[in-house]
């Protein structure tokens, strides 16, 4: 696997310099050496100028892995090119069924449908791939390009999802400051979305805005009793500023999800700072039957035994 991985490797690099007769020497004599197929004909196709070879290449590589999602993609392209629609469309299919979160995909079902006029479909197919990576630029122009060839109405509640989605990539990427406006955005489409306010709870707190956290995860509960995270999030938010208020939250996050070791852990914490040992016990076995080898648990158990309930 990691000659593999290096000959890959080496494949890219030249086809990144445009260097394809070394990459063609690569593919001939070390992939092909390692028996990796599948790999063998998808990158000779990538070198390949026909496009009915290219097409047969990439077909081999399906034949070798029914599952390279790559490969789907690829040849639905060439498909494409080909205006072979029909079969373009099969391809793209097969890649979601394999990835159903691949936005290249959707984009470039999208493309196909719009090819043959299906412009209702493409715009769906487009909007699939911007909430599943909102900076997709490639989406975002073909998304666009529809709405200037065409009459079409968007989707109705696309914005606020577009927003929520941009606004959640934003807080798993770090931009928080960028995140809260973004969270601010679909919450004014949708004020009801506790999801947003979620996750305006978790950039703010990121970048130490807790008292304005502690309004968006309470808010986010008031519309979703259940949210577990969120009454996770506001326990340890106040975890050292309220702790018996806090203690209630982690009490609700684990009557909604009774195998949530991190909950019982606060739980178990605050009790023994509370002085609570016997209940604080409870709770660290509690963790210690489901995790048997959850060492923080054990470490926390032992040092409220030997400390403060040695006698």
């Amino acid at each position: 696997m990691k000659d593999k991985n290096k000959v890959i490797k080496r494949i890219v690099n030249a086809l990144n310099a445009n260097d394809y007769d070394s990459a063609r020497k690569i593919i001939e004599n070390d992939l092909k050496r390692l028996g990796c197929s599948d790999e063998y004909y998808f990158y000779l196709a990538l070198i390949t100028e026909n496009l009915e070879k290219k097409r047969e290449l990439y077909t081999k590589a399906i034949e070798v892995n029914p599952d390279f999602l790559d490969a789907y993609i690829n040849r639905g392209l060439v498909n494409n090119e080909l205006q072979d629609y029909e079969n373009s469309l099969a391809d793209y299919d097969r890649a979601i069924e394999l990835d159903s979160r691949c936005a290249l995909a959707y984009n470039n079902r999208g493309y196909t449908k719009y090819k043959m006029k299906d412009y209702k479909g493409a715009l769906s197919d487009y909007n699939r791939a911007i909430l599943l990576n909102p900076k997709f630029q490639m989406a975002l122009d073909n998304k666009a390009q529809i709405f200037q060839d065409v009459c079409i109405k968007d989707d109705e509640d696309f914005v606020e999802k577009y927003y929520l989605s941009l606004g959640i990539a934003d807080v798993n990427s770090g931009a928080f400051p960028d995140a809260i406006r973004n969270l601010d955005e679909a919450i004014r489409f949708n004020p009801k979305s506790d999801i947003a306010y979620f996750y305006k709870g978790v950039a703010c707190h990121s970048v130490g805005k807790d008292e304005e956290a502690y309004q968006n995860y309470t808010k986010a509960i008031e519309l979703n009793k259940k949210m577990i995270d969120a009454y996770f999030n506001r326990g340890q938010l106040i975890f050292n500023t309220n702790p018996k208020l806090a203690l209630d939250d982690f009490v609700s996050a684990v009557a909604l999800d009774p195998k949530f070791i991190d909950a019982y852990y606060s739980i178990a914490a605050i009790q023994k700072n509370l002085g609570q040992y016997e209940d604080a016990i409870k709770n660290l076995d509690k963790i210690i039957e489901l995790e048997p080898h959850a060492v923080n648990a054990k470490a926390l158990k032992k040092l409220i035994l030997t400390k403060y309930l040695k006698d």
